[in-house]
């Protein structure tokens, strides 16, 4: 009788929930815009700024799977508005802070609470609607969710280029607020009777140690050195946590995440496919902006705002997805998604400092459109065969495989840019230091030219030697982002063959084919 009551303001629950997640994927994707301006003010150096990004990252993605139990067991509602809470407030606090330490301390207080509310608002969107609905919900809560972490680099860099930077965090107050309040008056609560059970610390602690390491292993390990005491302890210290974790799942009788979640086919493989299409994708759009800026030439604001066709094709077509996967299940789009994401990506390998952005904005376009076919299918995929009391939790698993992938296609992408401009450096340098002819030749209609602008034949020599130089610098900065988009093409396109054994289960939950309870459902439209 629950769903009953709720059905009727099942919109005003979509609204509510993409408000604050709009609103924390914002706020997160804003703040790198305002690093340089932060490590003026507190001093910051470019060894220990990094932790302005990693006090929100590593607390936001050790906990999801947490919190998303949390809900299950304590009620939705009540994490998603204490989420929001302490969100907001820690927002206004970071706008505020006056030292280094201040800021660090209220960036893990954000990190916290988008923690609580992230897995949450994902199960009161698939609480509230019907396996029919569910997927063309899904897919416009992670659009504009989505659309939120794109207004960042724009919005953010107009704030910071022609404002304050505080600014970025107080303007969102005003809307937490009605966000907050909205909450209050439309969510209802989603209690699944589990609330005086017992609790795992034992395992959530292990659990969040373990990803805690294993973040600070991807996001560090490039500056530190893979093979690093630092980073080789920390990685141990990641696997041994995970393997405690394993084994006290296994024992307790309320575990933090049951591994029996992982039994189902659909629920691990489309797991496994947005963990390897949030690696591609996150690799990709590191990528593409210091493309267009070190090869293109771009400004910061320029290359935020060029990014939008992606934004916006996403935004429009992910009800799309989700109503296709609604209709014809989520295999197909989840597979034909890949497959765009695919070939967008291998498309970007063919880059050089003359493409035009309308070349780059089409294959924006269309990697917007594998965007949206993918990631609601997948989402629908993964709640439709949890049963109601699982929700949270399986939400909150489904959200940690996407955010440690985009957070592992970052750290290879980034080291593997850096290798292999290394790689194609040398060897254009050999070139040029063999004296071929055509080098030679190159040479001498540089100083030519620079000589009938009026130059000595000997300042000539040195311009054009270095002006050549540079274009050799520059020719393998270009081979390396190709290398490395191709990298990214094929780790999104291995991600079709186990999309293809993602189950249809079209308009019905799997529990409901198995033969599971009811009432453990949500009710359809007409009840």
């Amino acid at each position: 009788m629950e769903q009953a009551t709720t059905q009727p303001n099942k919109y005003m629950v979509l609204l509510t929930v993409t408000l604050g997640t709009m609103l924390s994927s914002y706020v997160s994707s804003s703040v790198n815009i305002a690093l340089p301006n932060m490590m003026q003010v507190f001093g910051f150096t470019m060894d220990s700024v990094v932790w302005v990004s990693l006090s929100y990252m590593l607390p936001y993605g050790s906990i999801l799977p947490i919190t998303g139990k949390l809900g299950d067991q304590f009620g939705r509602k009540r994490m998603y508005l204490t989420g929001l809470a302490i969100f907001t407030a820690a927002t206004l606090l970071v706008g505020m802070a006056w030292s280094s330490t201040a800021l660090i301390v209220f960036r893990v207080l954000q990190g916290i609470g988008a923690g609580l509310l992230f897995p949450n608002s994902m199960a009161l969107v698939s609480d509230a609607f019907s396996p029919t609905e569910r997927g063309q919900a899904l897919g416009l809560w992670g659009a504009l969710a989505a659309g939120g972490s794109a207004l960042g680099p724009t919005l953010g860099g107009l704030i910071v280029e022609y404002l304050d930077w505080r600014l970025i965090f107080y303007s969102i107050i005003p809307i937490s607020a009605i966000g907050l309040l909205l909450g209050t008056k439309v969510l209802q609560e989603s209690k699944t009777g589990q609330s005086k059970a017992k609790i795992d610390y034992a395992g959530g602690a292990l659990l969040v140690i373990s990803l805690i390491c294993l973040m600070l292993v991807l996001n560090q390990g490039s500056d530190e050195g893979w093979t690093s005491f630092y980073i080789l302890g920390l990685a141990a210290v990641a696997v041994l946590s995970m393997a405690a974790f394993f084994v006290v799942e296994q024992r307790t009788a309320v575990p933090m995440v049951e591994l029996s979640l992982f039994k189902n086919v659909t629920f691990t493989v489309s797991n496994i496919v947005g963990f390897l299409s949030f690696m591609a994708m996150y690799g990709g759009l590191f990528l593409l902006p210091f493309y267009l800026r070190n090869v293109q030439g771009f400004t910061a604001i320029k290359a935020g705002i060029s990014m939008l066709p992606l934004t916006l094709s996403m935004i429009l077509l992910a009800p799309l997805g989700g109503r296709l996967a609604g209709q014809y299940g989520s295999r197909i789009p989840a597979s034909l998604g890949m497959s765009t994401m695919a070939l967008a990506l291998f498309s970007f390998r063919l880059l050089d400092a003359r493409t035009p952005y309308s070349h780059i904005a089409v294959t924006l376009v269309f990697m917007g459109v594998g965007l949206a076919l993918t990631m609601s299918p997948l989402s629908n995929g993964v709640m439709g065969t949890l049963t109601k009391d699982k929700l949270g939790v399986g939400s909150g698993v489904f959200n940690l495989f996407k955010n440690v992938g985009g957070s592992v296609g970052v750290a290879i992408m980034g080291t593997l840019l850096d290798t292999r401009q290394l790689v194609h450096g040398a060897t254009y340098r050999n070139y040029l230091d063999s004296g071929s002819h055509l080098v030679t030749s190159t040479l001498a209609a540089l100083q030519n030219n620079f000589i009938l602008d009026g130059m000595s034949p000997a300042a000539a020599k040195l311009l054009a030697l270095s002006s050549l130089q540079g274009m050799v610098s520059q020719q393998a900065a270009v081979a390396a982002f190709d290398d490395v988009f191709l990298i990214t093409a094929v780790l999104c396109a291995a991600g079709i063959l186990p999309a293809l054994f993602i189950r249809d289960t079209k308009s019905q939950p799997a529990e409901e084919k198995s033969g599971k309870l009811p009432e453990q459902l949500p009710l359809p439209d007409s009840v």
